[in-house]
């Protein structure tokens, strides 16, 4: 039997079609190899290649054992824990608002639970690699997302669009694998990609949301470079990197407190840290937030607690930061430890998914997901505690606004396609050319 015949006898075998091509390289490789060493031992060209073929074995079992081993996965795990958790959520939200005076919403929130669906399967059968090779466009979409979002959502006391700013993340993942086996002026460039992605989210989003994705964004530029994808110094880069990407922030707050002491940020700043000193202003929030932990019980409703009513700002979802809280308020502190133990199941899950990933792009990306996710899971713990900055972070799965459930969705189903394509997705898939994304649907 020829090689060329062997390789497509055992690639007839593979059901997916997108592993094939990787797989035929490798055999072709393999059998190239160890014809070479028998030629070095004295045999034909011919006849070494035959020798090879034949040591390879039955093609057909070959190829039943490489299709077994190069499939499509479904992460049962994560995906149990995102539609059990995101009905869930639904279910709280309803507990949570008042309904009854307002039925209209209902309906909105099953068509934003329908739409979270939608775009996590979307992620889940897309091939993850299209991120790394279309960055700069999705990052281009994400900003006429966020600037429409500006434009033409009603706020009504919250601001539904601002957690969309955090897709910027595994966009700037992408961009860090363009840059790969590059120098010290690919370095900058993503250095200065990650200045641009922090400035937009300052803009669409806020100080905090932009504050949480320079973070990210450094974390993963350290990790980049420490994974030697850069062609620098590791040790004397990443030291240089940790040194002036967190020093930067700070000497921006500094001056910005020093120039403008009076500012809004930086009176929130000190409310936070004395809230006595303005008791009626804005330090009124972190009083009430320790009025309301001195009143709940461990099982059952707070009294006189004003998150139970609807009256502070008025509509049903007013304290949608403190939905924790309010959580606890209404049903007692083992309901919020509940909450609590989901989100850290889902962080849980999302890091033994990048733990696990040998593909470069892979592990990136699902790093990516995974910081997002603890870090606002932490920061609206620390939020609702009152030992961190009152913000307009949401959670995942209890959130009523619809682009904050899309963006953890697609956050979600990012993971379950990282995961699904572990064995299939390799550093050639991303190098092939590709004009057009395909959806297929294949068996597995």
């Amino acid at each position: 039997m020829t090689k060329e015949a062997f390789i497509q006898n055992v690639t007839e075998q593979i059901r997916c079609v997108r592993a094939r091509d990787g797989i035929a390289r490798e055999l072709s490789d393999h059998i190239t190899d160890q014809a070479a060493a028998y030629e070095e031992a004295g045999e034909a060209h011919e006849e070494a290649v035959d020798r090879a073929v034949q040591e390879m074995g039955d093609p057909v079992e070959v190829g039943v054992e490489l299709d077994r081993i190069h499939r499509p996965q479904i992460d049962y795990k994560l995906l149990g824990m995102a539609f059990l958790f995101h009905i869930a959520g639904f279910f709280i939200i309803w507990l949570m608002g008042d309904f009854s005076n307002h039925p209209q919403y209902i309906g909105r929130q099953c068509v934003v639970l329908a739409l979270s669906f939608g775009v996590m399967a979307g992620m889940y059968f897309l091939d993850y690699s299209f991120i790394a090779r279309y960055a700069y466009g999705i990052g281009i979409f994400v900003t006429a997302a966020l600037l429409i979002s500006n434009l033409f959502t009603v706020r009504e006391g919250r601001v539904s669009g601002i957690m969309f700013c955090y897709l910027y993340v595994p966009v700037f993942a992408g961009i860090l694998y363009r840059q790969r086996n590059r120098g010290y002026r690919a370095l900058i460039w993503a250095m200065g990609m990650q200045f641009v992605i922090t400035c937009l989210a300052q803009i669409f989003s806020g100080t905090p949301a932009a504050a949480n994705i320079y973070l990210i964004g450094t974390a993963l530029l350290v990790i980049a470079v420490a994974k030697g994808w850069f062609s620098v110094n590791r040790k004397a880069a990443v030291a240089a990197l940790a040194g002036a990407l967190m020093l930067l922030p700070l000497v921006l707050v500094t001056v910005k407190i020093a120039v403008f002491g009076n500012g809004y940020q930086a009176h929130r700043l000190l409310a936070w840290l004395n809230p006595e000193r303005d008791a009626e202003g804005a330090g009124y929030v972190y009083r009430w937030l320790r009025q309301e932990w001195g009143m709940v019980r461990l099982i059952g409703a707070a009294d006189n607690s004003p998150l139970l009513g609807d009256s502070l700002i008025g509509g049903p979802f007013f304290t949608e930061p403190f939905i924790l809280l309010q959580l606890i308020c209404k049903y007692g502190i083992l309901a919020g430890a509940a909450l609590v133990v989901a989100f850290a199941a889902v962080t849980v899950r999302a890091f033994q998914i990048a733990k696990r990933q040998k593909n470069q792009l892979g592990f990136m990306l699902s790093v990516a997901s995974f910081m997002v996710i603890l870090l606002n899971c932490l920061e609206g713990i620390l939020i609702n505690t009152g030992y961190f900055l009152v913000s307009s972070m949401q959670f995942p799965f209890v959130t009523y606004s619809a682009c904050t459930a899309m963006t953890y969705a697609a956050l979600i189903g990012l993971l379950l396609s990282i995961y699904r394509n572990e064995r299939i997705v390799t550093e050639e898939t991303f190098r092939r050319p590709m004009r057009r994304i395909t959806v297929k649907w294949e068996k597995r």
